[in-house]
């Protein structure tokens, strides 16, 4: 039997135009990894951010210019799964998204698990930590893991339970999550491809990304798995995420 439960690590909060092009005001968005169990292992999709953002650093100062961040001990991905009865450290699994601060930055607290991620989403995710103004330095995910490095789509456990699905764009090599629930349910965790419910059906773009018409071709994609009868759960929307209960096929 495998079911998806929801970690709540954090918020941010920022101008809807960075975004969603185009945008007026203020938007929170909530910061989730999610624990997969599956009879043969447990998955993590993204980390959230790092321990260190608890405090004022000169990072968080940094971000803080444009992003205004909420987060406290109890919302680390260590707590959080702690809070589910999963040692962070026997976490087997934690498939990556991509690499930006608040989807990778916890992953220093689950430190024996596999990381799968796209192949170009780490290249790329290296070259640019390179750049000392960058936001998502390679401390933040360059740790030493076991790392299985993917191109394309890849089923984790070898029975479609539980599939990465390419869908670049907003960055090089961001990937989503397909998971199929204990009753044949099939849920899709898009990360940041799908900032919001409204953006799967032709809603505005953020004002940044690596390729957005690639992001268009995989929200195209996201749409397709949704007319199929998935559930797609979009990676920045508090109205949908805090509606959703926190376990999903328990």
């Amino acid at each position: 039997m495998t079911s998806l439960t929801r970690l709540d690590c954090g918020r941010l909060e920022g101008g809807l135009a960075m975004f969603e092009t185009g945008g007026e005001g203020r938007v929170t968005l909530p910061v989730n990894a999610w624990l997969v169990r599956h009879p043969k292992g447990s998955v993590l999709f993204d980390a959230g951010m790092p321990a260190s953002f608890t405090a004022t650093t000169e990072r968080t100062e940094r971000i803080s210019k444009f992003l205004a961040i909420e987060f406290a001990g109890a919302d680390t991905v260590a707590a959080q799964l702690e809070e589910q009865d999963q040692d962070p450290r026997r976490v087997d699994m934690v498939v990556v998204s991509h690499l930006h601060f608040d989807h990778v930055g916890g992953l220093s607290m689950i430190p024996n698990a596999r990381v799968i991620i796209q192949r170009a989403e780490w290249e790329a995710g290296l070259a640019a930590a390179e750049n000392p103004a960058t936001v998502h330095p390679s401390e933040d995910f360059d740790l030493g893991h076991d790392l299985v490095l993917i191109d394309g789509e890849h089923d984790v456990f070898g029975d479609g339970a539980v599939v990465c699905i390419p869908t670049p764009g907003h960055t090089a090599g961001h990937q989503s999550l397909k998971v199929r629930l204990a009753s044949g349910d099939e849920v899709v965790l898009t990360s940041d491809c799908c900032y919001f419910a409204r953006t799967l059906d032709g809603g505005a773009l953020p004002s940044f990304g690596f390729d957005l018409d690639r992001q268009r071709e995989s929200l195209e994609r996201l749409r397709n798995l949704r007319d199929k009868g998935a559930r797609i759960i979009p990676g920045h929307d508090l109205q949908v995420v805090t509606a959703l209960p926190r376990t999903l096929g328990g």
